[in-house]
């Protein structure tokens, strides 16, 4: 009975169909995407904060530097005023001296002082308080020198009208207009600071409607990159189904095919066995009832003497050939005859490499597929030794298990690279390997360069007691 699998090829889609964009592709531009208005949010608001920071600290640098030039002026104008009533006290020459010197200094620093005064609103009416002030100290000064440049006898009758009509009004003047300037520079430091205040209101506002559209944006990008992600990875689950089936397919096919040619072998090696051998084996008998029949004749059989080798040897190579194809000893005794057969007709083959057999808990049969498995490895480890490998030695061990057979053949030959592409190892490994999986067993190559290699075949069996069930007939 023929089996038909058919598998559809053209309905296997290409990877490249499931979308321009990967699904890596699609997280990272997500994820960048993400980041990207993150971080833009980030350096603006963080930009702004700074240029608030930075206007603060402007302002209030320019306030503190404008109340510390006004008060030097004002300390400046009031030490003048106490070095001349000093010297108004005195009535001495070296103490007059001694006080124009003082009031030319601190009137000279007070007017230094206004001349590096920065104005803090900027504004026209700042300035002219600036330039009074300055005409004011130019006033205290030359009237204060007047006073001191009289004649000191003078200064009695002169002094409380000197103070009362002229110093003091100018120094209140100053003071009035250095007030007027504190107060303004107040009022505008001030100003500028409930209006930062404002601005950080305002800016703190943003930065929570910003953030809030760059979490919603950052949410739609994630949502958006999560929904095209699952629908490349149904694609792809898709896609693996269809290869996981079509493998299943494959491997299935395999075994048939193998289950096939096992079957092709069977029959072609009792056909040689049974046909083609028979039939020598009768030919050999004609040619030993020929020669006697020749000989009761007197004829002698010297004819027939280079006959006889040729048809016994092609009666070695038709059982060899049968043995090659299926050796009739695995059906009819099991597992380790048929390999201890095989390998003595290998040691007749090749006597240069010593191969070893051992066994063990092979005291009842196996199913047939197992032995059949279990021997084409051991044949196939064996051709693949004397071909490749080099080796001196080899070791054969059939070990049973519990749940499984397990094949082990080693050589002491010079190995390969675990790394080697299957193709240039050869097709032997591909066909052990194909032959283990098709029954659910495990293939392991263990090799290096110099280090011999080690082929593990664990082939899977019920327990002894599961087989003897099944062994068992039904009853009703």
């Amino acid at each position: 009975m023929s089996r038909r699998l058919e598998i559809d090829l053209g309905r296997q889609e290409s990877p490249s169909r499931f979308g321009a964009v990967s699904l890596r592709t699609a997280l990272l531009v997500g994820f960048g995407l993400t980041v990207g208005v993150w971080l833009f949010a980030g350096l603006y608001f963080g930009s702004r904060i700074a240029e608030l920071d930075r206007q603060t600290t402007e302002v209030s640098e320019r306030y503190v530097h404008a109340q510390r030039l006004l008060m030097s002026a004002r300390m400046g104008v009031l030490l003048s005023s106490v070095h001349l009533r000093d010297a108004l006290l005195a009535r001495d020459d070296e103490v007059s001296e001694q006080a124009r010197a003082r009031v030319t200094a601190e009137l000279e620093q007070a007017a230094e002082s206004l001349a590096r005064y920065v104005p803090v609103v900027n504004a026209a009416n700042e300035h002219a308080r600036v330039e009074r002030l300055l005409g004011e100290i130019t006033a205290l000064r030359a009237a204060m020198l007047e006073m001191l440049g009289t004649d000191h006898d003078e200064w009695p009758d002169m002094a409380a009208s000197f103070l009362s009509g002229r110093l003091t009004p100018r120094r209140e003047a100053f003071m009035a207009v250095a007030d007027e300037l504190g107060t303004l520079n107040r009022t505008t430091f001030v100003a500028h600071q409930n209006a930062l205040v404002d601005v950080y209101r305002q800016t703190q506002l943003r930065i929570w409607q910003v953030f809030g559209l760059t979490l919603a944006a950052s949410l739609g990008i994630a949502v958006l990159s999560m929904l095209y992600a699952a629908r490349l990875e149904r694609k792809v689950r898709a896609q693996h189904s269809r290869d996981v089936e079509m493998q299943h397919g494959l491997q299935r096919l395999s075994s048939e095919l193998m289950r096939v040619r096992e079957e092709e072998r069977r029959t072609l090696a009792r056909e040689l066995h049974d046909e083609v051998g028979q039939l020598l084996t009768a030919v050999k008998f004609q040619l030993a009832s020929a020669e006697r029949t020749l000989e009761e004749r007197g004829v002698g059989g010297a004819l027939l003497d280079g006959v006889r080798p040729v048809v016994e040897q092609a009666l070695q190579t038709v059982r060899d050939l049968s043995h090659l194809l299926h050796p009739q000893v695995l059906d009819d005794l099991g597992l380790t005859a048929a390999v201890d057969l095989h390998i003595r007709e290998f040691r007749r083959r090749h006597n240069e490499i010593r191969v070893e057999l051992t066994e063990s808990g092979l005291d009842e049969r196996l199913p047939r597929e197992i032995e059949t498995v279990a021997y084409r490895i051991v044949q196939e480890a064996l051709t693949n030794v004397i071909k490749h490998s080099g080796a001196k030695s080899c070791r054969v061990s059939l070990i049973r298990m519990a749940r499984s057979l397990m094949v082990v053949v080693g050589d002491d030959g010079k190995g390969f690279e675990q790394t080697q592409q299957p193709a240039r190892r050869g097709l032997g490994l591909v066909s052990m390997r194909e032959r283990v999986l098709q029954v659910g067993g495990v293939f392991v190559v263990e090799s290096a360069p110099g280090q011999g290699t080690r082929l593990v075949a664990e082939l899977p069996v019920p327990e002894r007691e599961e087989r003897l069930d099944d062994m068992m007939p039904a009853t009703a």
